[in-house]
């Protein structure tokens, strides 16, 4: 991968996600972020230069969103998790539902990524 290549970086608005979204763009990277609500993440945009970062909709229950997501994806990072369980939101459910789960079939040939990194971590109360 080299500087320009377009990372995609779903839960890139989360703790660990941000500073992930940080450290590309510093890179040189171009970052889509893939996120549920990206009308609420605003101060994600400056993680990078002007245009460097995009926020796009998609929910990881939906395929048609991750794929959409994807398009013209060199990688894809997965940092889609749950602080805490409750009610539906349960880690292993969270991982089922992931990304990773949608994504990893779909990368090569939607997306033909070149890399893929899957990130899990539980938080225990």
């Amino acid at each position: 991968m080299s500087a320009g290549d377009l990372v995609v970086v779903f839960g890139g608005s989360g703790f660990i996600g941000k500073q992930v979204v940080r450290a590309l763009g510093k890179r040189g990277y171009r970052v889509r972020i893939a996120m549920r609500r990206p009308h609420l993440g605003p101060e994600l945009r400056v993680m990078g230069d002007v245009g460097q970062v995009q926020l796009v909709q998609a929910n990881v229950r939906f395929p048609q969103s991750i794929d959409a997501a994807l398009e013209d994806a060199d990688a894809v990072v997965n940092l889609v998790s749950t602080m805490y369980e409750g009610g539906n939101q349960t880690f292993s459910r969270k991982r089922r539902q992931s990304a990773a789960s949608s994504a990893s079939s779909r990368c090569p040939r939607s997306a033909r990524a070149k890399g893929f990194a899957l990130c899990t971590q539980q938080v225990s109360r």
